[in-house]
């Protein structure tokens, strides 16, 4: 017995379908997760390839720690200052909207970092 091709591709579009919205539900979680996993990660390849000493990882811990930091500062600062300037944009009504969905958005962030 044969499937006709039609089945074949609506079954091919819909698991396309099903598995992109995965990834983009996801990616951004798992950004954030990697940004904060990544000097972890790096300082455990570096010991492994180039043996480091104790106080060594520590420094080189603190240092990837910072720049972590100073990466996600940025990011703050870049969405701040995007919001600001699409509120310039905005009408008064629309812009207190807006203040209240992103603040909607800012406490979902915070409770999905808090995990």
């Amino acid at each position: 017995m044969r499937l006709p091709w039609k089945y074949i591709l609506v079954s091919f579009l819909v698991g396309l379908l099903a598995g992109g919205s995965v990834g983009l539900f996801y990616s951004h979680r798992l950004a954030h997760q990697w940004i904060k996993k990544a000097p972890e990660m790096f300082l455990r390849r570096l010991d492994h390839e180039l043996h480091l000493e104790d106080p060594q990882r520590t420094q080189i811990r603190a240092i990837l720690d910072a720049k972590r930091d100073k990466i996600l500062a940025y990011e703050d600062e870049v969405r701040n200052s995007a919001r600001a300037e699409i509120r310039t944009h905005l009408s008064p009504d629309q812009q207190v909207r807006f203040d209240a969905m992103i603040a909607k958005h800012d406490a979902e962030r915070q409770k999905r970092e808090s995990r």
